[in-house]
């Protein structure tokens, strides 16, 4: 899910926990998980995803969620 990072700011991360095990926020940027979006039709230039989520969230942001769109390959294979 494509996300300004300030949204993303206030989303539980899976993989950041604190010593009596409860869950931290996303760090954004500054985590090395995070990925960058290019800006969107609104100009919203800060948009991203969690490369936690791996190749899906990955193919999904590159697609801009266009059906009918040609799906991008993840091994640069030409279908």
């Amino acid at each position: 899910m494509l996300l300004p990072e300030s949204d993303a700011k206030f989303k539980y991360c899976p993989l950041l926990k604190t010593r009596d095990d409860k869950m931290k926020f996303c760090l954004g940027s500054m985590c090395m998980l995070w990925r960058h979006a290019e800006a969107d039709k609104t100009g919203v230039d800060d948009l991203g995803f969690c490369g936690a989520a791996g190749p899906v969230a990955m193919l999904a942001a590159l697609s801009g969620g266009d059906e009918t769109a040609p799906k991008p390959s993840l091994f640069g294979e030409d279908d």
